[in-house]
């Protein structure tokens, strides 16, 4: 019976909140637009029994199975009368502009905000030695400020709410508001690390507390939610919101982040944080890698509908991991017949950023079949050295800063081929297929290469979108990891004869706004991509 009435205390309030929010859409203009849901959040004490058992049973197990599926959904801005900016240009006549950012644990937000609602502020955040006032990089930073500010949709990763490290803040809730609009949220994990939940002290090494450290890390139990998770903002009112916690998981953040390092990987830590200034720590998290579907009321369109899949893929795997997830995600979205916009952070890394060990190189060195053809290259050619290091020259230019490079079995692989490969031959059960064209007069640079229009190119494949703390060089600490996918009219992904009626143009990343001020707002750069309602010109030129 108490089991009963504890279980009640939870369901009640929730359902009379829901409730009574569907009521109070149902008596608008737009009844497809609830104005505000959330789910029930998990207490301080709830989250340190979270760090006991990850997957608890009774009612906490209902609430928090309830906490994964249960999206916020805010439309305060479509009630409060704002709307959609409906750019208009010459060439793409009226269009729909589409951002993706991964802001990196929501770290700098509050620089953001005030970067994007003031441009005297913006102005003197730009880094004079990088960009001198007046200069071509200057103008360039502040018209990018203007294209993400011009966007009708922003759909963001790493989102932080009641987390210690971005100073507790409702991340999507407090961008939203600034920006003036409607969002909806999904929580992709539950930070409970030990030590910030106080379970757990730090020690000095000779075994008496670490006061400083502890009172760094602890959190304040009254404000600590602990989610880390995905958002989708819009001028255009949300109808729909659902996320998903995927079945595939090639990476466990509670057991594995649990484990000792090796030698192996404390090197690599120690490096990452000499060399690139990157810093990696233990991150023990309950939950698992998510996608997110929210549907938004575009009367322009099919259905008066634009569905979003906001994307965060695991990057502590192998590149299979991430086609796992990556099918299971396309599964659920096949039978979807109005336009489709597939984006967000892929981590679309060639190799496995997860602990390493010697044991665990060692076994996958030994199942790679590379590794036999280059031993018995060496082994039968007189020239074997040199045949090896001009192989693996040629493979590394191949492949550079670009996954669609030709995938060649054991001589000349590229490991990221199969999921983009997968996406290029996926057909929606009405035909449609995601665009992968690109068009000298449709993207920026006048590439005329596959993805050009939606992800832009470089001179040697794609505009990175993910950079450490210091690079070297052009080349190394940098790479693509967030891309863009459109399902508009077309049933060819590489027709370039078929419509072009909301199909992607002018893809672009936003590098210069992000790195070329004083303190980088996020490791990963912003991509922006314009979509027309109408069929624009057949020549853009």
């Amino acid at each position: 019976m108490r089991q009963i009435l504890f279980s009640l205390t939870i369901l009640l309030p929730a359902l009379v909140t829901i409730r009574s929010l569907a009521l109070e859409a149902a008596n608008t203009d737009n009844p497809r637009a609830l104005r505000r849901q959330e789910p029930l959040f998990l207490s301080f004490e709830e989250l340190k029994a979270l760090y006991a058992d990850p997957n608890p049973k009774g009612a906490l197990g209902q609430k928090l199975d309830r906490f994964w599926k249960t999206p916020i959904v805010d439309n305060t801005a479509f009630f409060e009368g704002k709307t959609p900016r409906r750019l208009f240009s010459a060439s793409l006549r009226r269009y729909l502009r589409v951002a993706s950012w991964n802001i990196e644990k929501s770290l700098e937000l509050g620089p953001l905000i005030e970067f994007l609602n003031s441009p005297e502020k913006a102005d003197r955040m730009i880094n004079p030695l990088q960009a001198p006032p007046g200069s071509k990089d200057h103008l360039e930073i502040l018209t990018q400020r203007k294209k993400l500010l011009s966007a009708d949709v922003l759909v963001l990763q790493e989102m932080d709410i009641g987390v210690k490290r971005s100073g507790y803040i409702n991340a999507p809730a407090e961008l939203a508001q600034a920006l003036g609009m409607n969002y909806a949220y999904g929580a992709q994990q539950l930070e409970i690390d030990p030590v910030v939940l106080g379970i757990e002290k730090v020690l000095h090494e000779g075994g008496e507390l670490d006061d400083a450290a502890n009172a760094y890390y602890a959190a304040d139990p009254a404000r600590y939610k602990g989610i880390f998770g995905s958002a989708v903002l819009s001028r255009y009112p949300i109808k729909k919101a659902e996320v998903f916690q995927l079945r595939h998981q090639p990476y466990n953040w509670y057991a594995q982040e649990k484990i000792s390092l090796a030698f192996l990987e404390k090197s690599r830590r120690f490096g990452s944080k000499a060399v690139f200034k990157n810093i990696l720590t233990r991150e023990i998290k309950a939950g698992g890698r998510i996608f997110m579907r929210v549907d938004l009321e575009v009367p322009e369109l099919p259905e008066k509908t634009l569905t979003l899949i906001n994307v965060h893929l695991e990057i502590k795997c192998m590149p299979e991991g991430r086609e796992l997830q990556m099918a299971e995600i396309l599964g659920y979205i096949k039978n979807i017949r109005h336009p489709v916009i597939l984006l967000g952070d892929f981590n679309s890394a060639p190799t496995d950023l997860s602990p390493t060990s010697l044991s665990k190189i060692a076994k996958r060195t030994a199942k790679d079949p590379t590794t036999w053809f280059h031993m018995a290259v060496n082994y039968l050619s007189p020239n074997g050295l040199m045949i090896n290091t001009t192989r693996g020259i040629s493979n590394l230019t191949k492949n550079f800063q670009n996954p669609l490079a030709r995938h060649i079995p054991v001589i000349g692989p590229n490991p990221v081929y199969g999921l983009f490969k997968m996406i290029e031959n996926y057909r929606f059960s009405d035909g449609g297929a995601f665009d992968f064209r690109g068009s000298e007069d449709r993207s920026l640079g006048r590439k005329n290469k596959p993805l050009a229009n939606s992800n832009e190119r470089d001179r040697k494949g794609f505009k990175t979108t993910f950079q450490v703390k210091r690079p070297i060089g052009p080349l190394i600490g940098k790479m693509r990891l967030d891309w863009v996918f459109v399902k508009s009219y077309l049933k060819d992904p590489k027709d370039k004869k078929g419509s072009y009626r909301f199909a992607p143009h002018f893809g672009q990343t936003l590098e210069e706004m992000n790195t070329k001020v004083k303190m980088p707002f996020s490791d990963h750069h912003p991509n922006v991509v314009d979509l027309p309602f109408e069929e624009p010109p057949a020549d853009l030129d």
